[in-house]
């Protein structure tokens, strides 16, 4: 089987969690046997493959003028959808001109003008290779084109599934795939240095990860806190002041490689993942498998993986954040979670969903 994959430009220079999604299930795919390319280009030969695979239901203006080619060609696809709507984080956190303008005209409205500014900027790096389309006037509209076009999604998670359907009222095949931890890189360290002590929060520093909140909420506790990330590519500023609010009492670390985050959670007592959503955040599956205590957000899928194996936190309560951390570090880390994680959340889990559903899409 041969799949081409449209992937974002900038994959692996502006990376997060769904670089680590993509280039982990393209790896076990690769050991079951399915040849996978991967491409930013959306004119590529399609005839080489027998599918496609796109990824980010809310990348439109990537995606939508892909599928316009699918459908003149009739090539197969699926979608990993890699999406939660963004309708709280609006009304609450979202930064600068694009948060009061989100306030303003309301969380719809938003994701229109930002559809047609990122598509007209998206065809005028390639005018050659792209042209636009009316779609481009309405994120909704355009979502349900893309999700028109593929044989099948791949979302996350039961609840991703419901959400889409509920956003853009179209019921598609849907295969769900596992997002998951490396068990290989991420485990307890035998012998490690030192008891574990303080807090710890993985992840890009930016407003939708509320890091800023987690800051204020510990800012007068005896608790240390570790951020481990790089401003996120819009929010210099928002970094600067978690910088700030910080000062002395908060460690910033830079980004750094597997076995240098496993030190890092394997030193922390619990690991915190405040943002406004998550599907479902796979640093609080990896700091689980290295024996964290885990405060999540409730926002997005995360109950769906977590269940009562961790403490949630509101993200804009500084209150609730507070008593979710000195819950987790009373509970101590859960061995369940970790053993779920074990066995049903594997990056090798993930490659057989996917194939599955590449057949399903094949065989329609």
């Amino acid at each position: 089987m041969r799949v081409v994959w449209f992937v974002r430009d900038n994959l692996t220079t502006h990376t997060g969690g769904d670089t680590t999604q993509i280039l982990k299930t393209a790896d076990g795919l690769r050991a079951r046997g399915v040849q996978v390319t991967l491409t930013s280009d959306p004119r590529v030969e399609l005839s080489r493959f027998d599918l496609a695979h796109l990824f980010h239901l809310d990348r439109l203006w990537e995606n939508e003028p892909i599928c316009r080619r699918l459908r003149q060609t009739g090539m197969p696809a699926v979608l990993s959808t890699i999406y939660w709507p963004a309708d709280e984080f609006d009304r609450h956190a979202r930064a600068g001109f694009q948060g009061m303008l989100a306030r303003t005209i309301g969380s719809r409205g938003y994701e229109n003008l930002r559809l047609m500014q990122r598509a007209l900027l998206h065809a005028g790096r390639a005018p050659r290779r792209l042209s636009l389309s009316s779609r481009m006037l309405s994120f909704r509209r355009a979502g349900r084109s893309v999700l028109e076009t593929v044989r099948a999604i791949l979302p996350n998670s039961i609840a991703e599934q419901q959400v889409i359907e509920r956003t853009f009222g179209v019921a598609c095949p849907a295969v769900v795939v596992p997002n998951a931890a490396d068990v290989g890189l991420f485990h307890v360290e035998a012998g490690a240095a030192g008891p574990r002590t303080g807090v710890l929060c993985v992840g890009r520093i930016e407003p939708r990860k509320n890091q800023l909140a987690l800051i204020e909420a510990l800012r007068d506790s005896a608790v240390p806190l570790t951020l481990v990330g790089q401003a996120g590519r819009y929010s210099r500023r928002y970094y600067e002041k978690c910088r700030r609010r910080g000062a002395d009492r908060v460690t910033f670390a830079p980004p750094c490689d597997a076995a240098e985050l496993r030190k890092h959670y394997n030193a922390a007592c619990v690991h915190a993942c405040v943002s406004w959503y998550e599907t479902p955040g796979l640093v609080s599956l990896e700091a689980a498998l290295c024996g964290c205590a885990i405060v999540a957000t409730p926002g997005g899928c995360t109950r769906e993986y977590l269940g009562s194996d961790a403490q949630y936190a509101e993200p804009a309560d500084p209150s609730s954040i507070r008593e979710a951390v000195e819950a987790a570090i009373a509970a101590g880390p859960q061995d369940a979670l970790a053993d779920r994680i074990r066995t049903q959340y594997t990056w090798s889990e993930a490659a057989a969903a996917t194939q599955s559903a590449y057949e399903l899409a094949l065989a329609e």
